[in-house]
């Protein structure tokens, strides 16, 4: 009895759009020709993937997804690959896939008009008009960095509530981090679920995984010395966003984004936007922050701390940090935020500025101008921020001495 010969192929996509079922409308099937088992069967209707093993002396196979561009269940080759290795993984380890193994759920691609990734594009474009230009980057920064690749390509409508608490659950090492995600993805969800791109919304009344605990850590004297010394061995960028950042007393993120289209006359206009526009942060550069811009490289973008030629800041957290904190070496765990801590306390203590001051320098209305007062108070406080600067950057000056 004669052997029917396997057709084996390099099931690329291009040759899969181009495969047929038989003239008799009878299922073909097609070997990959790089992944031993693995086989597309094509049909009048479909075309879907399988595996075949062989587990106990005897040949079993497993139907792993189709190929449908452009629907939800689309199941492309690497996805196919993925979960054959899945099943082989289960085979040498001795356990039988048959009994053991879950049924595949195919690996939607970027084709797939409901895909987390493209969702969140759209949600971000219209968030982007509604909230501070800092908080839309934050929420940017999460809800399309590495804490969300597992989804990135997954259906909305798919994603389970198990999956988002086992994420959430899974940065417990970053705890502030997971609740700010967990935030954004709450408000991500309530669009779709608007929309109808899921219901209902995976994230409803779902309580934050971490309870977060206030920083206290500001810098003494000495710890400034140090701090600055460490500084000015990394040099730019990493160390001289961090002196401007102890310099002027504004929160990290804002300084690491810092433009030049945005300072005007030596006024940085916290933020970016609209020079003309009065209601806009403003922050009189001192001298430590003035000399810093000054000897930073003119780049063709038009970011000021950039490992990119200023097209956009260098990247936060991760090794940057970890090269930070390892050249400064503090004896006692440290973040950038505590430099604004370390600003307002000395300036309180030793410097006698005022709260309400202090409160406008960096950007705390509350404090700045409590109640109505924000109302009807629309003091810009220039003269009076530019003083307390001063006073602040001699005294870090003379410390570092």
């Amino acid at each position: 009895m004669q052997t029917k010969q396997k057709t084996k192929l390099k099931l690329t996509g291009a040759v899969i759009r181009g495969l047929k079922p038989k003239a008799d409308g009878k299922r073909e099937t097609y070997w990959d020709s790089a992944y031993s088992g693995l086989c597309l069967r094509v049909g009048n209707r479909d075309k879907t993937w399988a595996y075949f093993y062989r587990f106990d002396g005897k040949q079993r196979n497993h139907r792993i997804g189709k190929y449908a561009l452009g629907r939800a269940d689309h199941t492309d080759r690497a996805a196919a690959i993925a979960a054959a290795d899945v099943i082989q993984e289960k085979i040498e380890r001795g356990i039988d896939p048959k009994g053991d193994i879950k049924p595949i759920e195919p690996k939607p691609t970027t084709k797939n008009p409901n895909a987390f990734k493209r969702r969140v594009k759209q949600f971000l474009k219209l968030y982007e008009n509604k909230v501070k230009l800092s908080t839309h980057r934050q929420a940017t920064r999460l809800l399309t960095g590495p804490y969300v690749e597992s989804l990135a390509h997954t259906s909305v409508s798919k994603i389970k509530r198990s999956q988002l608490v086992e994420l959430l659950e899974g940065m417990a090492d970053t705890p502030v981090q997971a609740n700010r995600l967990q935030a954004y993805l709450s408000k991500f969800f309530d669009w779709c679920w608007d929309h109808e791109y899921c219901e209902p919304s995976p994230m409803v009344r779902l309580s934050k995984r971490f309870k977060e605990t206030s920083r206290t850590r500001n810098l003494d004297k000495e710890a400034i010395k140090q701090l600055w010394k460490g500084c000015k061995e990394l040099g730019y960028p990493l160390g001289d966003w961090c002196l401007f950042t102890l310099a002027t007393g504004q929160r990290p993120g804002e300084c690491r984004n810092l433009n030049r289209n945005d300072v005007v006359k030596d006024v940085w206009l916290v933020e970016g936007g609209d020079p003309k526009n009065s209601e806009r942060h403003r922050i009189p550069l001192p001298k430590i922050a003035r000399d810093i811009i000054k000897s930073a490289p003119i780049q063709d973008g038009p970011y000021i701390f950039s490992t990119t030629a200023g097209e956009k800041p260098f990247t936060q957290g991760g090794k940057p940090y970890n090269l930070l904190y390892e050249t400064i070496g503090l004896d006692k765990p440290w973040r950038p935020h505590d430099l604004r801590r370390t600003f307002q306390t000395i300036a309180s203590e030793e410097l006698n500025i005022d709260q309400s001051l202090l409160g406008a320098i960096c950007n705390q209305m509350s404090v700045a101008k409590p109640g109505v007062a924000n109302v009807y108070n629309q003091a810009q406080w220039i003269k009076q921020k530019r003083k307390a600067l001063k006073q602040w950057n001699e005294w870090i000056l003379e410390a570092v001495k």
